[in-house]
C-alpha cells in the first residue's frame, strides 16, 4: 500500500559516478571545508567594507569578488577530489615548475603594493600571489620524489628534495616572505621525518635553518621589528597587536553585533591577516570556537584515514597538505592571541584574497583525493603502484 501511494523509491545506480565519489571521500572533511568557506564569506561582508570605502568602490564590491573566488575554489575541490592519482601527480609536478618560474620572475615583474615585499603580479583587475600556489604543488612534487626513491635510492631522493626546498626558500627570501617559508620548511621536515633521515643530515639541516633565520633577521627590517615587538612587554595601543587586543576584549563571548565593530576601520589588513579580530569583536568568541572546531574536524578526520594508509605517496602527500592548512591556521590564530610574532599569514578559506582562496581549493581537493576510500572497483593507479 505504501509503494502504491508514495511510489517505490528510485534506487541509486551503483555505476553512478557521483554516488561512487560521494561514498569514497570523507564527507565530514568536505562539509567542514564548506563551513569555513561560508563563514569566510559572512566575515568578508563585515571586514571588507572599509577596504571598499577607501578605494571608492561599492560597499560589497570585495564581497562579490570573494564569492567568485569561493565558487572557483569549491569547484576545484570537487574536480580534484574526483580525479585519479596519475592526474594528481602530473598536475602537482607541472604546477610546481610553473610556480617556481613565476617566483623567479617576481622580483622583475612583481609589485609590493606599498607593503615592502614583492609578492604579487598585478594583472589589471586581478592580482596573483605565486607563493600561495607553491605550497600544494611543492608537497606533491617532494612526495613524488621521496616515495619513488624510498627503496631504490633514498640518498638521491633526499638530495633532490633538499635542493628543491632550497630553491623555493631562496625565492621566498627574495620577497621576503617569512611566513610562507616557515610553513614550507615545516612541511618538508615532516615528510622526511616520516620516511626517516640520518643524524648527519639532521645536523646539516639545522645549520641551514639557522642560517636562513639569521638572514631574515639581519637583512629584513620588518622581520626584525616584528620579533622585537613580540618580545617587548609594552604593546602600543595604536599598533596592530594593540588594536587586535582591544578588539578581542571588546568582543568578549557574544560580540558587539554584526556591523558594530570598529577595529576594521583602523586595523591594516583587517580583511586578510587579522580577520579573526574582526570576527571576535563583532560575533564574539563563539565564532572563534566554531572556526577552530572546523579545523579540528579536518585534522582528525584526515588523520583517521591517513594513519591506515600503506601507500607511501598517498601518505606523504596527505600529511604534507594537512600540515600546511593546519600550520597556516595555527600561525594566524597564534598571532592574534599573541602567542607568535606577526607573519602576514592568511587564515585558510576565511581571509579575503583570490590567490589564497583558490590555492586552498587546490590543496583541499588534493587532500580529499588522497584520503578517498579506494576499493578494488575504483582504485587508481599511478607511478609506483597503489
Amino acid at each position: 500500500m505504501t509503494d502504491i501511494i508514495h511510489g517505490r523509491p528510485r534506487p541509486i545506480p551503483v555505476d553512478n559516478p557521483f554516488f561512487r565519489w560521494w561514498q569514497s571521500i570523507d564527507q565530514w572533511t568536505l562539509l567542514a571545508t564548506l563551513g569555513l568557506i561560508v563563514v569566510g564569506l559572512l566575515l568578508s561582508m563585515a571586514a571588507s567594507v572599509p577596504l571598499a570605502d577607501s578605494n571608492d568602490k561599492p560597499m560589497f564590491y570585495y564581497v562579490y569578488r570573494q564569492v567568485i573566488y569561493a565558487v572557483i575554489s569549491f569547484s576545484l575541490i570537487i574536480f580534484l577530489s574526483s580525479t585519479n592519482l596519475s592526474v594528481i601527480r602530473r598536475f602537482g609536478i607541472v604546477g610546481f615548475f610553473l610556480v617556481v618560474f613565476a617566483l623567479a620572475f617576481l622580483p622583475i615583474f612583481g609589485t609590493d603594493f606599498g607593503k615592502g615585499a614583492v609578492r604579487w603580479y598585478s594583472l589589471n583587475w586581478i592580482t596573483i600571489q605565486p607563493s600561495e600556489y607553491l605550497k600544494p604543488f611543492f608537497v606533491v612534487f617532494v612526495s613524488w620524489v621521496v616515495s619513488g626513491n624510498i627503496d631504490r635510492n633514498p640518498r638521491a631522493a633526499i638530495i633532490l628534495s633538499f635542493f628543491s626546498m632550497c630553491v623555493c626558500v631562496f625565492l621566498l627570501t627574495l620577497q621576503p616572505d617569512l611566513g610562507q617559508t616557515v610553513v614550507l620548511v615545516g612541511c618538508w621536515v615532516l615528510i622526511h621525518f616520516v620516511v626517516g633521515v640520518s643524524w648527519l643530515f639532521s645536523a646539516v639541516f639545522f645549520t641551514f635553518i639557522s642560517t636562513i633565520a639569521f638572514i631574515f633577521y639581519q637583512f629584513s627590517n620588518h622581520v626584525a621589528i616584528r620579533l622585537k615587538t613580540f618580545f617587548s612587554n609594552v604593546i602600543e595601543p595604536t599598533s596592530q597587536m594593540g588594536l587586535v587586543e582591544q578588539a578581542i576584549h571588546l568582543g568578549g563571548f557574544l560580540g558587539v553585533g554584526a556591523g558594530n565593530g570598529n577595529v576594521k576601520w583602523s586595523l591594516p589588513d583587517a580583511h586578510t591577516d587579522f580577520i579573526i579580530a574582526v570576527a571576535i569583536e563583532e560575533f564574539g568568541l563563539i565564532v572563534f570556537f566554531l572556526i577552530l572546531t572546523l579545523f579540528v574536524v579536518i585534522l582528525l578526520r584526515t588523520l583517521s584515514r591517513l594513519l591506515i594508509q600503506r601507500n607511501p605517496f598517498i601518505l606523504l602527500v596527505g600529511l604534507g597538505l594537512l600540515t600546511i592548512i593546519q600550520a597556516q591556521a595555527l600561525i594566524n590564530l597564534g598571532v592574534a592571541a599573541r602567542l607568535l610574532p606577526t607573519k602576514g599569514m592568511t587564515l585558510p578559506f576565511i581571509s579575503y584574497g583570490g590567490s589564497s582562496m583558490v590555492a586552498m581549493g587546490i590543496l583541499m581537493g588534493l587532500l580529499l583525493n588522497v584520503t578517498r576510500r579506494r576499493t578494488s572497483d575504483n582504485i587508481d593507479t599511478f607511478m609506483g603502484g597503489t
